[in-house]
């Protein structure tokens, strides 16, 4: 059963000690409908041969609730092509579409003209084919028009239909760090670049953060709850970039985001890898209400960042990237530790998504022994 509005508002909102579920996603749609079932897979769950724009097909609004109760979610994906993965697909990601698909492998395009290939067993993607191999080729390259009415069409009445249900939703972004190396620019030169050419750097963020934050008015004029966001800004030891380089680059267009969010009666939802405590500090002042996957295998202890952060942050996360790999009694001492030793309300969510090794039983051992939990612990 899907988690109504009210209790999810009063974990956000620090009135309730409630644990509640969220799954990040899953590694691929094979592993969605191995697990939840053929009966919760929705139709746009893989981008078409074209590019589509707007809300998801009316025949999917029922079917992405499902999918979001079986697949243990506390809010509703909307958007066309949102559902699979935190932070993907939907009108406030670039579009994609499909090229090439076989049984081992699918090959996509995305608006900006970058390829993505996505492997099955083991999951594997990469992208390629950026449009900008020199940070000088910006100057002539164009974003599509962010307040095309097209891209948005149909999307405030599927919102309302959830809504209308008791339901939160939410969609998804472009990040301001990821949204340049997904989608224009290779990363390894990006990090590179963000030292020897912080001019041209500079033009290309600031161009890409205009243009999510008009993507995001229109998603929050739309009504959705949450916009969620993806800028993986760690790794397992330490930030990616000096705290300073964060602040130069990428610090007032989070704060501005979330300003907008807050604007709007809405909710930022941040999705960030590693161990990126050095700018935690800058996450809370800032405004940034959820943060996730909280990993404490990344150095990022959930219990500790509540004390210290948990005023205005609401976690979620805090299962360890390794747990699918443990055997099932060290699964249930993990998260009863979790349940027992966290006495403040937060979100439970993987760390990376479900990947393609957990089978049925696994899963559902999960979903049982969180459900003990919750009775045992009256959360």
């Amino acid at each position: 059963m899907m988690v109504k509005r009210e209790e999810f508002l009063a974990v956000l909102n620090k009135e309730s000690n409630q644990v509640v579920s969220w799954t990040m996603g899953f590694f691929d749609e094979k592993v969605a409908e191995r697990l939840l079932g053929k009966e919760c897979i929705f139709s746009d769950i893989l981008p078409g041969d074209e590019f589509i724009y707007g809300a998801s097909p009316r025949v999917d609004w029922e079917v992405k609730a499902y999918y979001a109760a079986k697949a243990d979610m506390p809010a509703v994906p909307v958007g066309h092509g949102a559902g699979l993965a935190f932070g993907h697909g939907g009108p406030g990601e670039f579009a994609e579409k499909t090229e090439l698909r076989t049984e081992e492998m699918r090959i996509t395009r995305y608006e900006t003209g970058v390829r993505k290939e996505v492997r099955y067993n083991p999951h594997f993607y990469h992208h390629y084919d950026y449009p900008l191999q020199d940070l000088a080729d910006f100057v002539s390259f164009q974003l599509p028009n962010p307040d095309d009415p097209a891209r948005y069409e149909n999307l405030a009445a599927e919102i309302a239909y959830h809504k209308n249900h008791d339901l939160m939703t939410f969609t998804n972004l472009n990040g301001f760090f990821s949204g340049v190396h997904y989608f224009l620019y290779p990363y390894e030169k990006l990090l590179v670049d963000l030292l020897l050419e912080p001019q041209a750097v500079q033009r290309v963020i600031d161009t890409l953060g205009e243009y999510n934050l008009r993507l995001a008015e229109q998603l929050l004029k739309a009504g959705v709850d949450i916009i969620c966001f993806c800028d993986d800004l760690g790794s397992g030891n330490s930030l990616l970039m000096s705290p300073e380089l964060y602040r130069k680059y990428f610090r007032k267009w989070h704060g501005s985001l979330a300003d907008l969010c807050h604007d709007y009666g809405g909710f930022l939802h941040m999705h960030s890898h590693g161990n990126i405590n050095l700018i935690m500090k800058d996450l809370f002042d800032l405004g940034i209400d959820m943060l996730n996957p909280v990993d404490p295998s990344e150095g990022m202890e959930m219990k500790a960042l509540i004390q210290e952060y948990g005023k205005k942050i609401t976690f979620t996360g805090g299962i360890n990237k390794f747990f699918y790999n443990w055997p099932r009694e060290e699964q249930k001492e993990y998260l009863t530790r979790l349940f027992s030793t966290i006495k403040e309300g937060f979100f439970l969510m993987d760390s990376g998504g479900i990947p393609e090794g957990v089978q049925v039983d696994d899963w559902r051992y999960f979903q049982e022994t969180k459900s003990s939990l919750k009775e045992t612990y009256n959360r």
